[in-house]
């Protein structure tokens, strides 16, 4: 039983290092070729790095807004209605990223220029 427990130990930080991997590369080709990187994410289907990466554009503003909630509650002992500049910095931030990769994702899925990019996906 042990063994089976180490077996599996062993495959799951093989596991974790590869999605680790392939999303830092995810993330710098998004920098620089994102309409072939989505495509590339598409063509694959590979929801474990669409899902990683969409909580990676969206997991700033979330841990945001629940530690403002928090605070407020801690503090307060009530939510505030007003949300001061850090929370507009950061959705102005989230919006802009969000923004950028959601026209990459758009480009993809209208357009299908499966001849231009064929043999590099």
């Amino acid at each position: 039983m042990k063994e089976k427990i180490v077996k599996v130990g062993r495959l799951s930080v093989l596991l974790v290092i590869r999605q680790m991997w392939v999303t830092i590369c995810n993330l710098y080709l998004l920098i620089r070729e994102p309409f072939l990187t989505v495509r590339k994410i598409k063509a694959k289907r590979d929801k474990s790095q669409a899902l990683i990466l969409g909580l990676i554009f969206v997991s700033p503003a979330l841990v945001y807004i629940v530690a403002r909630i928090a605070t407020d509650i801690w503090w307060y002992r009530k939510i505030l209605p007003s949300v001061g500049p850090m929370f507009e910095l950061t959705s102005l931030i989230e919006v802009l990223v969000l923004g950028y990769v959601c026209y990459w994702v758009y480009q993809v899925i209208s357009k299908n220029h499966v001849r231009d990019f064929r043999e590099r996906v």
